[in-house]
């Protein structure tokens, strides 16, 4: 039981510095805020259709490592998640003995 909490106790630590740096990291998107920084790169939609103008190499690679970023914020949501019925489980466990 101490070993789950332990667990959450680091989950959480990566979620809360996983966000901050999200919100810290640009990709130089005009539709990123720090409302919207748990959304992929792909999700912020143009409000203009324009044509087909490729992002130089440079704004490619920080939407990647961004992308990468808010992935491991999903997984690390989701280990919290199981952890937390884990640790819940275990405390009706012993209520119940």
């Amino acid at each position: 039981m101490l070993g789950t909490f332990l667990l959450i106790l680091f989950f959480l630590i990566v979620w809360w510095y996983l966000v901050e740096y999200i919100k810290f990291f640009r990709t130089g998107d005009p539709n990123e805020t720090d409302d919207n920084y748990w959304k992929f790169s792909y999700d912020f939609k143009p409000s203009k259709k324009e044509d087909f103008k490729p992002d130089n190499d440079e704004i490619l690679n920080k939407r990647r490592l961004r992308n990468k970023l808010v992935f491991l914020l999903y997984l690390d949501v989701l280990a919290i998640f199981f952890l937390l019925n884990i640790f819940a489980s275990q405390i009706l466990e012993k209520i119940a003995n």
